[in-house]
C-alpha cells in the first residue's frame, strides 16, 4: 500500500452522508480546487533488502503502512492494521496464541510453543514468537509487509513472508508527545507518549516511549459475576551513540506486560439438551456469541510478560577490501516472553476441566547474533554498472518450556455426559434427567475422590545457524538481476511426558490421555533456500519483475501432548513464483502495484482441536495461488487522497488424506481434506480509504479531516478441519473518522467510529470439548464502537 502514511489527510462521508453534512455546515468546507499540475506522492523508503531503497524498486510484493495512517485511524493493534494489507491476517484471541497468516500460510492458532511461519522483525532484530508483534505498535514509524519467502535476508522461519516493524528513532532535536484515547462501547483508556533528543550533543541520542491501556473486553461472565478486562503496559528505551565518524552503536530495551482477565471465547452453537444441563449451573447460559456474555466457572486469565534487549554496531569505513560504501553490521539480541495463564477449557458453567497456571509461566527465551556486510562492487567482467550485495551469518539459541496442569471434576464429567458429551467413548442417547432443576444437582462423587489431575510438558532447546547472501547486479540502467542463497541448520533436543498427577484416571480415556515419558527427543535439519529475481524498467516509472524463492521452517516437538501419538512434526518447505508490476503514473500522483503468485508447500504444519485435545499435523501437499493489488492516488482535488487494495487467494490442501477429522459421535480418526480450502484464508479481501483534508474556516493554521475506511473479507473457515460450522460469513466493515490538527502538528484531535455497518466478524471458531455439534467462537464487537484521541506534541 504505497505511502499509506499520507492518509494523515484522511476524510470522507458516512454511508448516509451525515458526516459530510456535519462538516459542511459547521466549518464551512470550501469547494475542492483543481490543481494545475498533479501532486506528487512522496517516495516510500523500505529496508526489504537490508538497505534503504524505494519500495517501487524492490522486486517483490510489499505493503507499507505508515505512522500517520495508524495514528489518524486510532489503530493500536496489529490485527486492526492488517485489515488494510492484502492477503494478510493476524489472530490474537489470546496473547499466548497469537498467529500471523500471509497468502494462506502461517503459524496455526492455538500454537503455544510454536515457531512462527511468518518472520517477525522489529528494528532489525528477529523475534521467535508472533506475540512480540504487539510490542511494536506504539511510537511506531512504519510497518513493511513482505510477502513470499524471505529467508535469504531475514533470519529463520520466513516461509510465508515477513512483518518488518520500524519504531521511531532518537532525534537530534528535542521532541516528544503524549496522546490520550478514550473508547466507548468497548470502554478503554489508553495513554501513549515519547520523549526524544540529545543527551551528549549529537554524539548520544535517546528516545523513551511508553504505552498504557486499560480496557473492557466487552464480555461479562455471568457464572462468576465478573467483568472481563484487559490491561496492557510497555516501555521502550532507544539509545544511539556516534563514536567517531564511522561507528554507530544502537541500544534497544523493551519491557511489556499484558493481562487479560476472562474469555472472549463463548458458546456459539449448543444443543437444547446441553443448554438445559448448563442452565442448572447458570440460568443465564446461552449460545449467542455476540451478546457479550460468557458462562465459565473457573478463573480464566492470560498474562504476557516480555523483556528484550539488543545492541547493534554499524561500521561505515571509507574503504574496506575494495568495497564501495561498505557497511558492517553486528546485532546481538536477547528476548524472553513468559505466558502464564489459567483457562476454563470446557467453555461452560459446569466445573469440568480447568488449566491451572503453569509454575514457570511457559517461558520462551532466545539469544541471537547476526553479522552482515553490505556494500557495492564493480561490475564483474565489466558487464553492467555494478553489484550491490549483502552477506552474513546468523546464529540463535532458544529454549522453550510448555507445561499443562489440568484439573478434571468427575461430577462435572457426569453433567457433561448428560449434556451429550462422549465420555469413555460412550455418548448417552438422551439425558437421563429430562427435567429442569431449580438448583444444581448434588455432588454424586465425594470430594476425596472427585478430582483428578493430569500434567504434561515439553521442554526443548534449539540451536540454529545460517550463512546467507544476496546480490543485486545492475546489468543496465533499466535491468537488475538478483540472486540470493541461504544455508541453514536447525538442531533441537527435548523431552515430553504426560502422567496422572493426582487421583485416578477415570477421566483419562475421555481426554485421550495416556501416561508416557519421552526423554530423548532429537531433531536435526539442514536446508538450502535460493532466490532469483529480475527487475526491468519497461517504461519511465513502470517496473516489471519476476522472482522465484524457496523457504523453509524446521520441524519440532508437539507442545505438552496428552499422549504420544504425535510427538514430533516435520519441517515445512515452500517454492514460490511471483510476477508483478510497480508503477508511478499520472505525473507521480498515482502509485499502482500488482502481483500474481503461485506457492507450493510440503508438510504444512497445522494445529487443530479434535474436540478432545490439541494435535499437530503435517499436510503433505498444499498450495496457494492468487493476485494482489494496491494503489495510492492524489487526485487533482485539493486535499483529497484515495488508497485501496484488492486480493484474490486460492489456498488449499492439495493432498491430505489423513487430515484431522470432524468431531462427531462416530469418532472418526481422520478425514480426507485433499482439495479443501486452507483455514483462515478468505478468497477475496479488499480495502478502500478515501481521505480529505481542508483548512478550517479558511485558516492556514488549523486543518480538518474526514476519513472513511472500508474493508471487505469474504467467507473463510476458522478451524483446520474445515468443518462447515466453522465457516465465517463474509463481512464489509466501514469505519469513519473526523479530525482537527494544527499546521505544525503540535496538537491534534481525532474521532473514530468503527464498524458502522455492525458486522458480525470473528477470529476463531472451535468445537466445544467432548460434545459433538457444539461450538465456541471468539467474536469481534458487532456494535459500533467510538474512540476519541487527543495528542499534544512538544
Amino acid at each position: 500500500m504505497p505511502n499509506i502514511r499520507s492518509l494523515l489527510m484522511a476524510s470522507a462521508c458516512s454511508p448516509q452522508g451525515l458526516l459530510c453534512a456535519l462538516i459542511l455546515t459547521t466549518v464551512g468546507l470550501p469547494s475542492p480546487v483543481l490543481y494545475a499540475a498533479p501532486r506528487v506522492i512522496e517516495e516510500v523508503i523500505v529496508t526489504a533488502n537490508k538497505r534503504a531503497e524505494s519500495a517501487q524498486d524492490v522486486p517483490l510484493s510489499i505493503s507499507v503502512v505508515g505512522a500517520d495512517f495508524i495514528e489518524d485511524s486510532g489503530l493500536a493493534d496489529v490485527g486492526e492494521i492488517t485489515r488494510y494489507i492484502p492477503n494478510v491476517s493476524f489472530d490474537a484471541s489470546l496473547a499466548l496464541y497469537t498467529s500471523i497468516t500471509i497468502r494462506g500460510f502461517g503459524t496455526p492458532p492455538l500454537g503455544v510453543g510454536f515457531e512462527p511461519s511468518i518472520g517477525l522483525v522489529i528494528d532489525d532484530v528477529p523475534y521467535g514468537r508472533s506475540t512480540f508483534a504487539q510490542d511494536a505498535v506504539f511510537d511506531i514509524g512504519r510497518l513493511e509487509v513482505l510477502r513470499g519467502p524471505q529467508g535469504t535476508l531475514f533470519g529463520k522461519n520466513t516461509l510465508g513472508g515477513v512483518l518488518n516493524f520500524h519504531t521511531k528513532a532518537p532525534t537530534v532535536e528535542p521532541e516528544g508527545y503524549i496522546k490520550y484515547s478514550r473508547g466507548e462501547n468497548v470502554e478503554s483508556d489508553r495513554v501513549e507518549g515519547a520523549i526524544s533528543g540529545p543527551l551528549l550533543g549529537e554524539r548520544l541520542l535517546a528516545r523513551l516511549a511508553f504505552r498504557y491501556n486499560d480496557a473492557d473486553t466487552l464480555e461479562y461472565n455471568s457464572t462468576r459475576d465478573e467483568q472481563q478486562t484487559q490491561e496492557d503496559k510497555a516501555v521502550r528505551l532507544k539509545l544511539e551513540a556516534q563514536l567517531g565518524d564511522t561507528l554507530t552503536l544502537k541500544f534497544n530495551g523493551l519491557y511489556a506486560e499484558s493481562v487479560t482477565k476472562g474469555y472472549t471465547q463463548s458458546l456459539f452453537i449448543a444443543s437444547d439438551r446441553s443448554l438445559r444441563v448448563f442452565r442448572e449451573y447458570d440460568p443465564r447460559t446461552e449460545d449467542d456469541a455476540f451478546d457479550q456474555n460468557t458462562s465459565t466457572d473457573a478463573p480464566t486469565y492470560s498474562d504476557r510478560e516480555v523483556e528484550a534487549i539488543s545492541l547493534s554496531a554499524i561500521w561505515r569505513p571509507d574503504e574496506l577490501l575494495g568495497i564501495n560504501a561498505p557497511e558492517l553490521t553486528t546485532i546481538a539480541s536477547w528476548s524472553e516472553v513468559i505466558t502464564p495463564y489459567a483457562l476454563d477449557v470446557d467453555y461452560s458453567p459446569v466445573p469440568l476441566v480447568a488449566f491451572n497456571q503453569p509454575p514457570k509461566g511457559n517461558p520462551y527465551t532466545a539469544e541471537s547474533i547476526e553479522v552482515r556486510l553490505a556494500g557495492g562492487l564493480d561490475a564483474p567482467f565489466n558487464w553492467g554498472e555494478g553489484v550491490d550485495f549483502v552477506v552474513g551469518v546468523f546464529a540463535q539459541e532458544s529454549t522453550n518450556d510448555v507445561f499443562q496442569d489440568i484439573d478434571v471434576s468427575l461430577n462435572g464429567l457426569i453433567a457433561f455426559a448428560r449434556a451429550g458429551a462422549i465420555v469413555q467413548n460412550i455418548q448417552l442417547p438422551f439425558d437421563p434427567l429430562l427435567i429442569d432443576l431449580p438448583v444444581m444437582l448434588p455432588d454424586l462423587i465425594p470430594g476425596i475422590i472427585e478430582r483428578e489431575r493430569y500434567i504434561s510438558a515439553t521442554q526443548s532447546e534449539t540451536q540454529s545457524f545460517a550463512v546467507f547472501s544476496q546480490f543485486n547486479w545492475v546489468l543496465t540502467n533499466r535491468l537488475t538481476a538478483t540472486a540470493g542463497i541461504r544455508y541453514g541448520e536447525d538442531e533441537s533436543e527435548g523431552a515430553s511426558y504426560s502422567r496422572v498427577a493426582a487421583g485416578n484416571s477415570i477421566s483419562g480415556g475421555s481426554l485421550n490421555q495416556r501416561d508416557f515419558n519421552a526423554p530423548n527427543l532429537r531433531s536435526k535439519e539442514t536446508n538450502v533456500s535460493p532466490k532469483l529475481a529480475l527487475n526491468y524498467e519497461a517504461l519511465p516509472g513502470v517496473n516489471v519483475y519476476i522472482n522465484a524463492a524457496k523457504g523453509f521452517k524446521a520441524g519440532g516437538f508437539d507442545p505438552a501432548p496428552l499422549n504420544d501419538d504425535n510427538l514430533t512434526y516435520k519441517g515445512e518447505e515452500t517454492l514460490t513464483y511471483e510476477a508483478g508490476v510497480k508503477s508511478r503514473l499520472l505525473g507521480g500522483s498515482l502509485t499502482l502495484n500488482m502481483a500474481v503468485f503461485d506457492s507450493d508447500v510440503d508438510n504444512l504444519q497445522i494445529r487443530t482441536f479434535s474436540g478432545v485435545t490439541l494435535t499437530t499435523f503435517n499436510a503433505p501437499k498444499s498450495s496457494s495461488q492468487g493476485a494482489e493489488m494496491d494503489f495510492f492516488w492524489l487526485p487533482p482535488l485539493d486535499g483529497l487522497s484515495i488508497a485501496g487494495s484488492l486480493a484474490y487467494l486460492d489456498a488449499k490442501y492439495d493432498s491430505f488424506k489423513e487430515g484431522p477429522p470432524l468431531f462427531t459421535s462416530e469418532q472418526n480418526e481422520t478425514q480426507d481434506l485433499s482439495g479443501k480450502p486452507l483455514p483462515y484464508a478468505p478468497r477475496w479481501s479488499a480495502s478502500l480509504s478515501p481521505a480529505l483534508q481542508f483548512p478550517v474556516l479558511g485558516s492556514q493554521d488549523i486543518f480538518g479531516s474526514v476519513r472513511l475506511n472500508i474493508t471487505h473479507t469474504s467467507e473463510r473457515y476458522q478451524d483446520s478441519d474445515i468443518d462447515p460450522n466453522t465457516l465465517q460469513d463474509e463481512i464489509t466493515r466501514i469505519d469513519a473518522g473526523l479530525g482537527l490538527r494544527s499546521e505544525s502538528g503540535n496538537w491534534s484531535v481525532n474521532f473514530q467510529a468503527r464498524n458502522i455497518t455492525e458486522e458480525q466478524d470473528s477470529i476463531l471458531i472451535l468445537d466445544q470439548p467432548l460434545i459433538p455439534g457444539n461450538y465456541t467462537k471468539t467474536p469481534y464487537p458487532d456494535q459500533t464502537t467510538y474512540q476519541l484521541d487527543f495528542k499534544v506534541g512538544f
